[in-house]
């Protein structure tokens, strides 16, 4: 290989990693300082007695004469491409020159431009002033607030400020307050539940849970020991009621 296609480095890729790491660090060194030679004179280094050693400086200069070969290919290449002009030019054709001179005696569109841009430019801002309308702070304060029995919020995110967002397509600051009572009032989303599980402001503020919670899914069910008891008595009439004062029968059962 003569020196104008010599190449100036060499490459250890990683699928040779699981070889090296088979090696004492002794011999890895020895490996791969063997590569310097090998790659620039192509040396070979004496590790007979080392069959381990031998075989992993044959894979990885197997690579080398590999890459070597294709840089030397690339390199006659761009020699037989140097004496011919370089790259061979482009050719123009009819369809090339048509849209050229479309391009030449075409009008400039910037006005369109410009007002597209406006039009854009419009809308960003009419998005911000909605942005800005809602009162992130207020939902958050109401949650704090009123679900004293849950996880406190003391930072609003931009993912939760963005799901606020979404919520407040259809729901209003009463419903956020309506929501947050009624999920104080939950013992199953306090924690009474099988799965020792509690639910907190961004499992609240969620479209789904949301919904749910409105809906009236996870409302406390009145138990038998929460209702009032029944009393058997309260129609009974008392047979002695507006006799005081009265003499008694001889056969009156209450004298």
């Amino acid at each position: 290989m003569d020196e104008e296609t010599k190449k100036p480095s060499f490459l250890v890729y990683y699928d040779n990693e699981i070889i090296v790491l088979r090696l004492q660090d002794e011999e890895a060194g020895k490996l791969f300082k063997s590569l310097f030679p090998y790659g620039r004179e192509a040396i070979r280094p004496d590790f007979d007695e080392n069959p381990a050693l031998a075989m992993a400086f044959d894979i990885l200069s197997m690579a080398i004469d590999r890459d070597m070969k294709k840089y030397a290919k690339t390199c006659k290449k761009n020699r037989e491409n140097g004496r011919k002009g370089g790259r061979p030019k482009k050719k123009h054709t009819d369809i090339e020159e048509t849209e050229k001179s479309e391009r030449l005696f075409s009008k400039p569109k910037k006005a369109d431009k410009d007002r597209d841009k406006d039009k854009d430019r419009d809308k960003d801002m009419d998005m911000d002033k909605g942005r800005d309308s809602i009162d992130y702070q207020q939902i958050a304060d109401m949650y704090n607030d009123t679900c004293v029995s849950f996880p406190r919020i003391t930072k609003l995110s931009e993912a939760r400020k963005k799901a606020i967002r979404a919520r407040m397509k259809q729901y209003t600051v009463d419903d956020f307050k309506k929501l947050f009572e009624m999920a104080e009032g939950s013992s199953f989303l306090k924690g009474n539940n099988s799965h020792n599980w509690s639910a907190n402001f961004d499992w609240l503020i969620k479209d789904a849970n949301m919904a749910k919670v409105l809906d009236g899914n996870y409302q406390d069910k009145e138990s038998a020991s929460d209702k009032p008891k029944e009393n058997r008595y309260a129609n009974y009439k008392d047979p002695t009621y507006g006799l005081e004062g009265r003499k008694p029968k001889p056969d009156d059962p209450f004298q």
